[in-house]
């Protein structure tokens, strides 16, 4: 079964997003393993990456796995299924960094190319997370 944390200021933030989203819309968490991380076209700052996540809205597909939290529908493609499963989703606010911020602490730590859990939100830090925007 597939397992996701959200955190508190995540939850609030997506349903601040969802409001005006028309009906059957959920929030897509993907993953794609490797890449050239941030530092291609995302403007981040930061080298290659073992995972990128990202967040779109979307309708779910049939073979899309789904997650329910706080209220919120979460889906999840199958190839992404392994590296999203485990991942904290958060939302982070301050000098350094803002936007959503996904890690998955049961990944695997990277060799010294990346960093793991792929890039932060656009203009932020990619200090073991990744956000909306990156990719």
């Amino acid at each position: 079964m597939l397992s996701v944390e959200v955190k508190a200021a995540a939850v609030q933030q997506v349903k601040q997003l969802m409001q005006g989203q028309k009906p059957g819309i959920a929030v897509r968490v993907y993953a794609q393993p490797g890449g050239g991380g941030c530092g291609s076209g995302c403007g981040c700052g930061s080298g290659g990456s073992a995972v990128q996540f990202g967040m779109a809205f979307a309708k779910p597909r049939q073979d899309d796995e789904v997650v329910r939290a706080a209220g919120l529908e979460f889906i999840v493609d199958p190839s992404s299924v392994p590296l999203v499963n485990g991942a904290v989703i958060d939302y982070v606010e301050d000098l350094h960094e803002s936007g959503f911020k996904i890690s998955n602490p049961t990944l695997p730590q990277p060799d010294a190319a990346g960093v793991a859990g792929g890039c932060g939100s656009c203009g932020s830090s990619s200090g073991n997370g990744g956000g909306c925007g990156c990719g």
